[in-house]
């Protein structure tokens, strides 16, 4: 069965926001418990942020540079590529788009982008991640399938970090609004790095549309348990 849009980002979108919305709501209700049940917030936000962020970025440059991996071969390419993407995608999903969001709700937020104040830490994740997917899309048959699920697991626990260490840490009803507001700021950026990205890059020299559209089939049952 062929996919019901032309356009690979939609389709994913469709498939992965329930599953998204889902960790977003894990993710919130487990940092609501740190913060008032736990009292674990108040010293240690900035911590658990920024763990989760450089744990994010491992995840999102792996998943890509596995992909080129498989379906280009091309070593630099695949390394280039996901560090690009995983430097941007990360970046708006965990801070800018949570910041935007924030703001727009009436809180006083705080920028911190970390990969312009932390930056060697920042790149050693990255680039760990990029040679750890090219390594191991040899080995594991649809890696990006499981490092597709962590990589919006944590990036859901990273922007709900963000939201709280950096503004908006005062909790009420309003609060809930944030569901909606992670859950696509993680859904777009993620869909986008893990799939929309890479499927680009590999079909770059398909001209038949048969054959593109047999390469996007391919690469979509990569993160899933059947082909469309």
């Amino acid at each position: 069965m062929k996919h019901s849009h032309s356009n690979i980002f939609i389709d994913e979108i469709i498939i992965h926001w329930k599953f998204t919305l889902s960790a977003v709501i894990l993710s919130a209700a487990l940092i609501f418990i740190w913060k008032h049940f736990l009292n674990r917030l108040n010293h240690y936000g900035e911590t658990l942020f920024e763990f989760f962020f450089i744990s994010h970025l491992f995840f999102a440059s792996l998943t890509p540079a596995a992909l080129l991996s498989k379906y280009r071969r091309v070593f630099w390419l695949g390394l280039t590529v996901a560090i690009v993407s995983s430097s941007v995608t990360c970046t708006l999903s965990d801070i800018i788009l949570p910041y935007l969001g924030a703001l727009l709700l009436g809180y006083n937020m705080s920028l911190h982008i970390c990969i312009i104040e932390e930056p060697l830490i920042s790149v050693i994740f990255i680039i760990s991640g990029a040679l750890t997917g090219y390594i191991l899309s040899m080995k594991i048959i649809k890696l990006s399938r499981y490092t597709h699920a962590a990589h919006i697991l944590l990036s859901s626990f990273a922007a709900g970090m963000y939201l709280i260490t950096y503004g908006a840490g005062d909790l009420s009803l309003i609060s809930l609004v944030f569901i909606p507001v992670i859950t696509l700021s993680v859904l777009l950026p993620c869909v986008a790095n893990d799939i929309a990205v890479p499927s680009y890059f590999v079909s770059l020299n398909l001209q038949n549309n048969a054959e593109r559209q047999n390469l996007t089939d391919d690469i979509h049952g990569e993160h899933h348990n059947h082909h469309h």
